[in-house]
């Protein structure tokens, strides 16, 4: 059975928060360095320069969001994850997957084996943000332990 987790209301209203209060700051260091130097579009290469943030910032998990889509699913087959790939990647490439957790923050690090794996620094293929999908931290972890073992980093 394949278990498919989207962004939540929550952590999307909350993330996008966070791009707008960064993209406002960021426009007001722009706009007041254009201004220091005189430059005689300062306003229009502020609003420029915030747009771009802004998107490169917020774009992919705006669409993901409004499309409603599937950021992680857990699949008989494997563990896609929508930011690492466009494919679910097979259980048996999957070497490890470790809980990390960081204050109230938790992850799953997903580590391929060495002939899958661009990374051979012993650091994860690939993170997975728990806190803003639609299903429970142990709603998740109960989906992964189906599959693969997992093993717990708690700082």
């Amino acid at each position: 059975m394949a278990h498919q987790y989207r962004y939540s209301r929550a952590s999307f209203n909350r993330s996008v928060l966070t791009a707008v209060g960064l993209t406002l700051i960021v426009c007001f260091l722009i706009w007041l360095f254009a201004r220091l130097l005189g430059l005689p579009n300062a306003d229009t290469i502020t609003v420029i320069s915030g747009l771009i943030f802004f998107g490169f910032c917020s774009a992919a998990m705006i669409w993901r969001f409004v499309r409603n889509e599937v950021v992680v699913a857990i699949r008989p087959d494997g563990l896609y994850y929508a930011r690492h790939s466009t494919q679910a990647i097979p259980w048996d490439e999957i070497k490890d997957v470790r809980l990390e957790r960081a204050e109230d923050q938790f992850q799953l690090g997903v580590y391929l084996w060495p002939s899958k794996q661009t990374r051979q620094d012993g650091r994860p293929a690939f993170m997975i943000d728990l806190m803003p999908l639609d299903g429970s931290v142990e709603q998740i972890l109960r989906a992964v332990a189906e599959h693969k073992d997992i093993y717990a980093e708690l700082h």
